[in-house]
């Protein structure tokens, strides 16, 4: 044993170093705990950012997987015609991919108005919904044959056509390789 060991004692041992935080460690994400961020979103915004998406965390935007079923069945007791005042219809058309459009119809007036689920890209004549599944199954490396399983699986729509894919990752791909 050597002479630095001996004056330890046997029941010596070294202390762990611990961590005691640095000049990236925050601790605004663990203050709040707000479900409806990720946590990424967290990593990176500031905490001003943070306070104005908790403020603004009542609000609903974006997409979502909702049965058309129970949306329709649920609005159609609502929806009244805004000529009559009386009891309208709401159906869903299926239109072209991931893209719904919607009819209120009333019998009385014969009054039929349109929506559609997604707005149109600016760029193109593509649906937003179409091209944001193009980019995800992308990004997760999964191509047209990953969009089909997906939409069968979830219970969706056909998803495009192998043409129109193409048509959207090549409008997608493009800037990048310019």
């Amino acid at each position: 044993m050597s002479s630095k060991a001996q004056r330890r004692g046997r029941d010596y041992r070294r202390k762990r170093k611990r961590f005691h935080n640095n000049q990236y460690t925050r601790k605004v994400s663990d203050k709040l705990d707000v479900d409806c961020i990720s946590a990424p979103a967290k990593k990176l915004c500031k905490e001003s950012d943070l306070d104005k998406e908790v403020r603004n965390s009542n609000q609903s935007n974006g997409y979502r997987l909702i049965n058309i079923d129970i949306l329709l069945s649920e609005l159609s007791q609502y929806v009244t015609c805004p000529n009559c005042n009386t009891k309208a219809v709401l159906k869903e058309k299926i239109l072209y991919g991931l893209v719904s459009e919607f009819y209120v119809e009333c019998y009385s007036c014969s009054t039929l108005s349109t929506f559609k689920s997604s707005p149109v890209i600016a760029s193109g004549k593509d649906y937003e919904v179409d091209t944001r599944i193009t980019y995800a199954m992308r990004t997760v490396g999964q191509g047209f044959c990953g969009i089909k399983h997906f939409c069968t699986a979830m219970d969706l729509p056909p998803p495009v056509s192998q043409k129109a894919y193409e048509k959207i990752l090549r409008k997608i791909i493009w800037p990048v390789v310019k």
